[in-house]
């Protein structure tokens, strides 16, 4: 018979270890959105090395879509693979794991051969690229996640889990200023011929370094506890999906804000460049900026959450924001001047701290130790899949046929939907006992160990 399930001493007593924690966890989700900035701002350079056309639009289009298309397929499944492995043998093999894929993924994308030099076999190299790093995207997330919260002391959760967007945001604002000095200091041919391909050897040789950090840092204490009582979840994706819906459906609608948080970090200086001719390097310069306020406000977010609101205030109000003020600032967008630009791109990252000061704690509290990398990891890349890689396609189609507010309204009907009709109905889950996490007053699941047993959750 198995021993009774012990919870870990006070993490308050470990802050440097917690420390630890967040920068080894943190690293790989500064990685993929380094990444995922530097395929999207530098498109519009490479676009036509892979699928020759002579009109820009259409080669963006073909760009994004086929990789994104390659998302949908890949990332879903590979999330259902990937992140039972994290609840079965540990939350930090799972992250190097993720490292040595992304990295791959990287290399592959900067030595890809040109439609020039190999004809039809260039796009295949593009798409491969991106369906490596897919592989290792549906890991990333929901394995630092945990190990990063798991890791922070109970009233710190909110502040410690901010630190995965503020990686986040440093990475995309890392690839904005890669892209700003290359767009700027290369000539034009120089940088469609050789130059794009730099940002992506860089990233790959980050992961190696972040694999290095990794596996200095022990083994999250909640996990190691489960391991010692001999309680680790047997099926932990079948528990989240058969016992655990409510969490997954929760996940799914505050991932509705990828649709905006792409375009606002990534997308937003390619959309007023192809919809009004707005210098690329001029939005480029002032999305650094905005992705500054973004990481600046996100530790404030975090502790204004564990402190004095929790978790549920601040994400709906993120997400009623955007659907009063998506129309309005795209809409400037059409004839932006810097000043502009500027507030539309500050306004945008402003709203998206709300939710992504709270995301990884809100995230890791909606689900019980056992399950925690399933439930958040097939959840999470789903809504990512759909929503994140929907909105450059979106908005690219909408430019190439001359509708390019479509995006406007395809944002008001989600954020919409996510204030009015679902995220009213979430709880608050500051307090939770992330042990036993996953109580949803009224929730159609009940979770049938006994270290799952709910627990209460403060009115």
């Amino acid at each position: 018979m198995s021993a009774p399930f012990t919870p870990p001493q006070d993490l308050s007593t470990a802050s440097p270890r917690s420390r630890k924690a967040i920068r080894a966890g943190a690293i790989g989700n500064l990685i993929e959105y380094y990444d995922a900035t530097i395929y999207s701002l530098l498109a519009p350079v490479f676009a036509q090395q892979f699928f020759p056309t002579s009109n820009k639009a259409f080669a963006l289009l073909y760009t994004y879509g086929l990789v994104v298309g390659v998302a949908f397929v890949v990332r879903p499944v590979a999330a259902m693979l990937l992140s039972p492995y994290g609840d079965r043998h540990g939350r930090r093999k799972l992250l190097s794991l993720s490292l040595f894929i992304m990295g791959s993924g990287l290399l592959l994308i900067g030595l890809s051969p040109s439609y020039r030099t190999i004809g039809a076999l260039a796009p295949v190299c593009l798409v491969l690229g991106r369906a490596t790093q897919n592989v290792s995207n549906s890991g990333e997330f929901q394995a630092a996640s945990a190990f990063i919260v798991e890791h922070a002391p109970p009233d710190r959760r909110a502040s410690a889990g901010a630190a995965q967007y503020m990686t986040a945001g440093l990475g995309i604002l890392a690839a904005t200023l890669v892209s700003t000095v290359l767009t700027t200091v290369l000539p034009k041919q120089m940088l469609a011929d050789w130059g794009w391909r730099v940002p992506f050897l860089i990233g790959a040789v980050l992961c190696l370094y972040g694999v290095h950090l990794r596996q200095a840092v022990p083994e999250s204490p909640l996990f190691t506890g489960l391991q010692a009582s001999g309680r680790v979840e047997r099926r932990p994706l079948w528990t989240a999906l058969t016992l655990h819906r409510r969490s997954l459906l929760l996940v799914i609608v505050i991932q509705f804000s990828q649709v905006t948080f792409f375009t606002w970090q990534v997308f937003l200086p390619t959309y007023a460049n192809l919809v009004s001719g707005f210098p690329l390097k001029t939005g480029l310069a002032l999305n650094a900026v905005a992705l500054a306020a973004f990481v600046l406000v996100l530790p404030l977010v975090g502790a204004v959450s564990d402190r004095k609101t929790g978790r549920r205030p601040l994400i709906i109000a993120e997400a009623l924001g955007f659907a009063v003020l998506a129309y309005p600032m795209l809409r400037l967008l059409q004839h932006p001047s810097p000043a502009g630009y500027l507030l539309v791109a500050v306004v945008g990252n402003v709203l998206l701290a709300l939710t992504y000061g709270n995301a990884a704690a809100v995230f890791c509290e909606l689900f019980p130790t056992g399950i925690r990398t399933s439930g958040v990891g097939v959840a999470y890349n789903l809504a990512v899949t759909v929503f994140g890689g929907s909105a450059p396609l979106i908005a690219t189609w909408s430019i190439a046929h001359d509708r390019p507010l479509l995006l406007a309204y395809y944002i008001v009907a989600l954020e919409a939907t996510a204030a009015v009709v679902f995220l009213v109905r979430l709880p608050e889950t500051r307090g939770t006992t992330l042990e036993t996490a996953g109580d949803l007053r009224g929730r159609d699941d009940r979770s049938g160990t006994p270290e799952e047993s709910p627990s209460s959750i403060p009115e």
